[in-house]
């Protein structure tokens, strides 16, 4: 059908020939057709929905003695319910929240709340539906809102559903994690850049400020495009995202919430959160054996590794299927505090390099590349945790490697054959 996406073609048959069993499989992943993929992602949105509903909606292990759903959502729905109450400062009080968490749900396990007063504030709109609708609708809105940049992306809504259901974002639902909302927003910045409405990329760049650690390169690759509309427009939006949060919440929130900043480091650096469920550098590094010292400064080495790489590439391109791998995968890679949730974030690099090799042809290996990313993007942990197998680095470095290919391919650099099979596609 000339409305879904076209994924293998006619003009391939030479090159296949010409590499045999090693072109098809890995060189050129013609295996990865559209009925193959069509069939993944309908099986993917039977097992997401019965998943979300048998969580939600039936007696199961999660749920706490109280039947409340233990699951990171929890913590969000209560930060917003205090800020409706008037008392948005408890959520930044550890042993008052535990306690707060413990009389609802009678369990002994509890969430941290270590997010900014501008997410509280969001929160408190979700908050005032019941917790489990609650639940869902942030759900529903967040991974709708990451449909839509998909689909501005892509120019295929089928594309843009099937992106949606990649491992990460089932992964990121089922925690009732804000990672497609993040993931949205960074969609919306790089679409905002390529379509040249560079308010509008600074207005997403601005609320992305609700989890600051995955936008530390965001402010170089602007200076390095000498974007200044875009940090102007940012800056702005970021002081007024937080002034508003001040007036509604009160300013005295912003107090006790840098005051319990080193709790968050404190967590990281003891293990309250386990290291295998980290993505980062630093939590590869702990789960290898390596000291706090040891993974820091591993952590810095590829955090400066991801900064060169960010620069150049948006100082030499203006494409996005350059830009957008790179400072989306040196953006988990800088950051030493990201769960596997986090991951959800491939999909709009992902969506920008698909898009391009739909339109002019997928370099050698860029098919297997965008598969071993999506489809190891929700079991990176489980090897971690129970594998001590620390590879969750590994697919944001994929992602800066396929950008550097898209970028030597642009300066005219890639290898003749690369290029050959590039155009033939």
């Amino acid at each position: 059908m000339s409305s879904q996406p076209k994924f293998s073609d006619k003009d391939e048959v030479a090159p296949v020939r010409r590499y045999g069993r090693w072109q098809q499989g890995l060189r050129a992943g013609d295996w990865l057709n559209w009925e193959r993929i069509r069939f993944a992602c309908v099986c993917s949105a039977i097992l997401y929905v019965l998943g979300l509903v048998w969580m939600l909606a039936v007696p199961n292990k999660f749920g706490s003695p109280n039947g409340v759903v233990m699951m990171d959502y929890l913590s969000f729905w209560l930060a917003g319910k205090q800020a409706l109450s008037g008392a948005p400062e408890l959520v930044y009080n550890p042993p008052a929240f535990s306690a707060l968490q413990r009389e609802l749900s009678g369990s002994d396990t509890q969430f941290g709340f270590f997010y900014p007063p501008t997410f509280q504030m969001m929160q408190s709109l979700f908050a005032i539906l019941p917790y489990r609708a609650a639940f869902a609708a942030f759900i529903v809105v967040t991974t709708g809102l990451l449909f839509l940049v998909c689909r501005l992306i892509t120019g295929k809504w089928l594309l843009a559903a099937c992106l949606i259901l990649i491992p990460a974002c089932a992964n990121n639902a089922f925690h009732g994690q804000n990672a497609a909302l993040t993931a949205a927003l960074y969609g919306f910045f790089l679409l905002g850049i390529e379509r040249q409405r560079m308010i509008l990329a600074g207005i997403a760049v601005g609320l992305l400020t609700i989890k600051p650690q995955l936008g530390i390169l965001i402010p170089f690759a602007l200076l390095a495009s000498w974007n200044w509309r875009t940090l102007l427009s940012a800056s702005v939006t970021t002081l007024a995202f937080a002034g508003l949060s001040a007036a509604v919440l009160g300013l005295g929130v912003w107090l006790v919430f840098w005051q319990q900043a080193p709790v968050a480091a404190a967590v990281m650096k003891f293990g309250g959160v386990e290291w295998g469920k980290m993505i980062s550098v630093y939590g590869a590094g702990r789960v290898a054996g390596l000291g706090d010292t040891a993974a820091t400064v591993l952590q810095v080495i590829f955090g400066l590794g991801a900064l060169a790489a960010v620069w150049l590439a948006w100082r030499r391109s203006e494409r996005m299927v350059v830009r957008a791998p790179v400072l989306v995968g040196g953006a988990l890679l800088v950051t030493p505090f990201a769960l596997s949730y986090d991951m959800t974030l491939i999909v709009v690099p992902c969506a920008f390099l698909i898009r391009e090799g739909l339109k002019t042809g997928f370099l050698p290996y860029e098919k297997m590349a965008l598969f071993v990313v999506i489809a190891m993007s929700m079991s990176t942990s489980p090897l971690a945790v129970w594998l001590s197998i620390p590879v969750a680095p590994l697919l944001p470095m994929l992602l800066v490697w396929m950008g550097w290919r898209r970028l030597s391919w642009e300066m005219g650099t890639l290898a003749p054959e690369a290029r050959e099979r590039a155009v033939s596609a």
